[in-house]
């Protein structure tokens, strides 16, 4: 169904025919084009209002975690007030404690929806940040020259070129069109490609989908070459009218945010299942000592220990945490040139990679083709020995069927179209008296182009050369040499193994061909379709030669693909250049290895699918594919659960680049079309910033996993030491609890308590821990299964032992705590209670600050360099410090229910303060147990080859079952 828009116009003012007069040759000139910048302003398109701070601060709000505790603030404030007016305020201490206990927990509420609402802003600034590394190009004709620029700097009356991969800047009328299709589906709806005509008759009164003759902002090219004159940008294009469909698009959340999210539901349920069962025991406990349930301090002290344990159980900063950890990480890729766009998933996936397809040119090697040596008229010359009568034809014939420029502007040299082709016009610069294309462009004017595409592997030129009418035909050497019927056995052999000699010698080689038509072939050629104009035109050749280039690997190249194996990663090379020349790179750089297979596109046509998993592990090198072969090769891939990485830089690379679960574009000689389907765009085009990508994907991941599993152990801590407190203690101290005063109330830990631990010791420690950076080495182990559980790999494990061990001594502390009180008598006015909680308190407090040091790093806390980590021991300290403040400063110990003139309480204080450090040798010992068995077996441990990632078996277990199999 086509998408219109109501009035279906072009534009929201009347289009000037002054501005689309410009000359095709010679574009706008610099003042010219200011005037209408002025006018017009940028070619940008209106963004969606953004919400301001107050309204995304509001927005915090709606989060299950953060209503839960709302809800219990409430609580407590209603049950303060029933108590004060039962009671007439008589007690004023007691009064202001049972206010400003709720008040503590709005403050904590409040704070935690202000740090996620100051990371929601900056996180959206980051993303705005990282749009403008990554503008959308557009090539156009201005003062004479084709020069590149950002699209945004168009304005009406540019001529603009189009050619396969681009996207349309800007609406605008056809001047000239070639075999040229777009896609307009974000426009009409249609996905299928769309002719366009630079002839058709010009008629406004017609449907969008049907004017031929125009071209609208973000339709992509499919094929074919056009120029456009530019009749309306920014807002006043079709695509302006209807942008509302572009600022309605909602940001979705990555599979681990989502998971973290279901994992916060899971503990926010489980917060409230402890509040009713808290309240239930109490009650028993009440019924089992035949006490009245009139009592108002009964129920304060019941609902207030079970939003206590409410408390103890919700992990606050979860999600927020998780969304800074992931918003750290995308901006750290950023300045490492690998740019991730708005999809957070590309992060985890990147953790998870187990296969990167790279392109060869320009990624793997370092995109600066020079031609090294010319075969023509069965001679072969170095460019030392050039010469001009021989070897001329062939440069300019070369030169002049290439859509790329070198212009020259202020003393910068800036290239503009694919390197191969920049690579012909440097050489024709270099060894002939004509400097400029444009110069070159005017001797021989251009007649007819039929640009070049992936299925032909050619493209054709007609040119006016001294009068006559030469097509020209360039590509790759076995495509053209088939369609040069005139050469002999001897000669065709003589080529193709000049070819095989050069291609052995890791050069892409092109051929040149061409022939004469008269002005009535050239009429007719003219008349006829595409499709027929390219059989006409590309056949009985008159062979030129061949010209080797070379674009030599990236120093960075051999070194990345060490990383990858050492990793566990399987690099795989994917090019259309000839096979031999693939694999003299790939050998060279250290993808193909004996053993491996090297496939040729035909070879892999011809197999199956099930024939093509088979044997997928076995090819590390494609070459002469097509594109469309890069999304079987995904496919194969994926059908084996693996991770793929692919890079692409064409318009038929999308499918791929969309398939994969990295797709990472070019951003140097990548296509806008392939920029707009990847989820990653590489800044330098380097294969080697993919693979640190994917270390800082792996180092996001461990960070993100050490964040939650710091969260988890203080809740489990928590929960054990509040809900278990409460069922022990009342045991154990059951005689103390009954001879208690009227308006004394047994508790383990208060809900300000529990929440000043949560603000303090996940906070701080757990920001440290999302940005301190780790001596880890990240890529020595082998990928990780992207259906992995996000607590295999003995995180369950060790998030339950940590956190028991720390609920177990607080419970020690709460019961010594108690005890070394209650000896000292007057047990009735509950002074041992309040000695239990402060002891708990401070051990569980001080535990958890511990246990964030213990998962900065492998190392036991002793071996590991306080500076490097001074970020994370900073945090701690700092958290430390902030509950000393409320255990040791009377008047706030008091709100917080703890002991007062805990300074003159010498063996609370040596209990509190020392019962922590017990982790320390215990968390030594386990830790150095680990490193003693990873160096015993670091040989077997040490990766030299490949291996499949596999899924978890209850993973393939559901996946079978899905398809029926037993």
């Amino acid at each position: 169904m086509k998408k219109q828009n109501k009035n279906d116009s072009t534009s929201n003012y009347v289009l000037d025919e002054n501005l689309i007069k410009t000359d095709l040759k010679q574009g706008l000139s610099e003042d010219e084009v200011k005037i209408r910048c002025e006018k017009y302003g940028k070619n940008v398109l209106e963004e969606a209002k953004k919400k301001n701070g107050f309204l995304i601060y509001l927005g915090q709000f709606k989060d299950l975690l953060v209503i839960i505790l709302l809800f219990a603030t409430l609580l407590s404030y209603i049950l303060a007030i029933v108590h004060g007016i039962q009671t007439k305020f008589a007690n004023k201490t007691e009064t202001i404690v049972s206010f400003v206990e709720p008040s503590i927990i709005l403050f904590v509420v409040l704070t935690n929806s202000l740090v996620g609402a100051i990371q929601e802003i900056k996180s959206q600034k980051a993303i705005d940040a990282l749009k403008k590394l990554n503008p959308l190009q557009a090539k156009v004709i201005r003062h004479n020259e084709l020069i590149s620029i950002n699209s945004e700097d168009i304005v009406p009356g540019d001529i603009v070129m189009l050619e396969a991969g681009d996207i349309v800047p800007a609406d605008g009328f056809l001047l000239q069109s070639s075999n040229f299709l777009v896609i307009e589906s974000s426009l009409t709806g249609e996905s299928l490609p769309v002719e366009k005509d630079a002839n058709a008759p010009r008629d406004m009164s017609i449907n969008i989908a049907d004017r031929k003759f125009m071209v609208f902002s973000s339709s992509i090219v499919s094929k074919g070459t056009a120029y456009f004159v530019v009749t309306h940008t920014g807002k006043n294009t079709e695509l302006g009218k209807i942008s509302e469909l572009v600022n309605s698009q909602k940001q979705t959340l990555s599979p681990l945010q989502l998971k973290i999210n279901k994992l916060g539901k899971v503990f926010a349920f489980a917060g409230i299942g402890l509040f009713l069962v808290s309240v239930i025991v109490q009650i028993i406990f009440q019924a089992i000592d035949k006490l009245p349930f009139s009592s108002t301090v009964f129920w304060s002290t019941t609902i207030i220990s079970g939003i206590s344990l409410a408390v103890a159980a919700i992990p606050e900063g979860l999600v927020a945490f998780t969304s800074i950890i992931l918003a750290i990480g995308v901006q750290r890729m950023a300045k490492r040139k690998a740019i991730i766009k708005d999809n957070l998933s590309a992060v985890e996936a990147l953790g998870s990679c187990a296969v990167i397809c790279s392109d060869k040119t320009g990624t793997l090697t370092q995109n600066k083709m020079t031609v090294v040596n010319l075969f023509s008229r069965s001679q072969e010359l170095g460019l030392s020995a050039f010469n001009e009568k021989t070897f001329l034809p062939l440069v300019k014939f070369a030169a002049l069927c290439n859509e790329s420029n070198i212009v020259e502007k202020d003393g910068e040299t800036k290239e503009v179209g694919d390197p191969t082709e920049v690579a012909l016009i440097y050489s024709l610069k270099k060894y002939t008296n004509i400097k400029t294309k444009k110069e070159l462009m005017e001797l021989y004017p251009r007649l007819e182009t039929l640009p070049f595409d992936s299925d032909r592997k050619l493209m054709t030129t007609i040119n006016k050369i001294d009068g006559e009418n030469v097509v020209i035909v360039k590509g790759a050497p076995d495509i053209i040499i088939n369609h040069c019927l005139s050469l002999d056995k001897t000669k065709r052999e003589e080529v193709l193994n000049t070819n095989q000699k050069w291609a052995n010698e890791a050069c892409r080689v092109l051929a040149v061909a061409i022939k004469k038509i008269s002005n009535t072939q050239l009429d007719k050629v003219l008349k006829l379709s595409k499709d027929e104009q390219i059989k006409e035109l590309e056949s009985n050749l008159e062979f030129v030669g061949l010209i080797a280039m070379i674009d030599p690997p990236r120093e960075s190249s051999k070194e990345a693909i060490q990383t990858c194996i050492s990793a566990g990663i399987k690099p795989v090379m994917i090019t259309g250049d000839n096979i031999n020349t693939a694999i003299a790179i790939a050998k060279n750089i250290g993808i193909y290895h004996e053993g491996d297979i090297a496939m040729t596109g035909a070879e892999l046509t011809k197999l199956s699918d099930k024939e093509l998993e088979n044997i997928i592990e076995k090819i590390s090198v494609y070459a002469r594919v097509v594109p469309e072969d890069k999304l079987r090769i995904v496919k194969a891939w994926q059908s084996k659960y693996q991770v793929v990485a692919m890079t692409g830089d064409g318009v038929n690379d999308a499918p791929a680049l969309k398939a994969a679960e990295i797709g990472c574009a070019m951003g140097i000689t990548g296509t806008e079309a392939s920029k707009q389907a990847a989820d990653m765009v590489l800044a330098d085009d380097n294969f080697a910033t993919v693979v640190k990508a994917v270390e800082n994907g792996r180092s996001v991941f461990q960070k993100i996993k050490n964040v939650i599993q710091n969260l988890l152990i203080t809740s489990v801590a928590e929960i054990i030491a509040v809900f278990f407190g409460l069922i022990i203690f009342k045991f154990v101290f059951k005689n103390e609890i009954l001879s208690l005063n009227e308006g004394e109330q047994f508790m383990v830990l208060s809900a300000t308590q529990l929440l000043w631990i949560n603000l303090f010791t996940h906070g701080f420690p757990a920001i440290a821990l999302g940005i301190q950076d780790s001596k880890e080495n990240y890529m020595d182990k082998r990928p990780i299964s992207k259906y992995e559980s996000i607590f295999a790999r003995g995180m369950g494990i060790n998030t339950l032992w940590q956190g028991i061990l720390i609920g177990i001594l607080s419970l020690v502390a709460y019961y010594l705590g108690a005890f070394i009180t209650i000896q000292k008598g007057n047990i009735a006015n509950g002074d041992w209670i309040r000695a239990g909680s402060t002891a708990m308190f401070l051990v569980l407090g001080i535990s958890a600050a511990f246990n964030a040091i213990n998962l900065m790093s492998k190392k036991p806390i002793i071996l590991s360099n306080p500076l490097y980590y001074w970020k994370v021991y900073a945090s701690v300290i700092f958290s430390i410090v902030f509950l000393l403040i409320v255990a040791f400063i009377s008047p706030i110990a008091r709100v917080f229910r703890g002991v007062e003139n805990l300074s003159q309480n010498g063996k609370l204080v040596a209990i509190s303060l020392c019962m922590p450090l017990v982790l320390i040798p215990i968390y030594f010992a386990y830790k150095m147990a680990l490193l003693i068995y990873a160096k015993r077996h670091e040989k077997e441990s040490k990766i030299t080859t490949f291996e499949l990632i596999q899924p978890p078996k209850s993973f393939l277990k559901k996946m079978a079952k899905r398809a029926g199999v037993k």
